[in-house]
């Protein structure tokens, strides 16, 4: 039963003015649901005319002439306030994304713990629309799995990220197996699939990030959906990768 029709049973002439238990109880229940929801949309002013219905009905001595006033109070503060309020619908995708953002990353989260809010964030700005935000918190995400690659690889350089990962890897492949570390050659494929992902990724956001400066950084600040979302997943297939080919992080601590 809705607002509209419990105003209505108040002003129906033909019923009987005063409450029974059935109605009591009715009311009081809807009306809970009521006041959770105007506390919940700070919609102060009906919250306070809702606690006033609830009382009369409370105390045992409500009726529906008595309470006529108060739904029209009511009904006009609820059209007032809620005329101050924006609402913003999702579709059942962004939904998804915005209620459940870590959904397919848990694997990730689980390696990569520092990476989690970038991870959340990305995913709840796809969601509201927000493509350039998504796509900055995707490559904040990808960074921290570089850097964390680039302690396995050798690289020294103290600004670690794309650039110093990328140009050792790239090195790495160069080397003749003599030339290689245990971890090297332990490692050779996952290294080469990396270098491979690192090259879709580059793909998937030609000409919307850099890496000129030894860190990525966003060109433009106009993605589509589609886009945004491709360099989303493109960046989580990558670091699904990494956290399936890196050492756990117990061998890593004990080390």
């Amino acid at each position: 039963m809705g607002l509209g029709a419990i105003f209505e049973l108040s002003h129906d002439r033909e019923r009987n003015d005063t409450f029974d238990e059935t109605e009591t109880t009715t009311w009081e229940q809807f009306f809970t649901v009521v006041e959770e929801n105007c506390i919940e949309l700070e919609l102060t002013a009906s919250l306070a005319t809702v606690r006033k219905i609830r009382g009369m009905v409370a105390a045992r001595n409500a009726s529906h002439t008595a309470l006529i006033p108060l739904h029209i109070e009511l009904q006009g503060r609820l059209i007032d306030e809620m005329e101050g309020k924006s609402f913003w619908a999702m579709n059942l995708r962004e939904s998804e994304l915005y209620s459940s953002p870590r959904k397919g990353w848990e694997k990730i989260i689980e390696r990569f713990q520092d990476a989690v809010v970038d991870i959340e964030e990305a995913s709840k700005c796809l969601a509201l629309s927000r493509y350039a935000a998504a796509v900055f918190h995707s490559i904040q995400v990808v960074e921290a799995g570089l850097i964390q690659l680039g302690t396995h690889i050798g690289v020294n350089d103290p600004r670690s990220g794309w650039t110093a990962v990328t140009n050792q890897l790239t090195a790495i492949l160069k080397k003749k197996y003599g030339e290689r570390t245990d971890f090297e050659k332990q490692n050779f494929e996952f290294l080469e699939q990396i270098h491979g992902t690192i090259e879709g990724l580059k793909n998937a956001w030609r000409n919307k990030i850099s890496h000129a400066q030894a860190k990525l950084t966003l060109m433009t600040k106009d993605f589509s959906p589609d886009v945004a979302e491709e360099i989303l997943f493109a960046s989580r297939a990558f670091m699904r990768r990494l956290a399936d080919g890196l050492p756990p992080l117990e061998i890593i601590n004990e080390a």
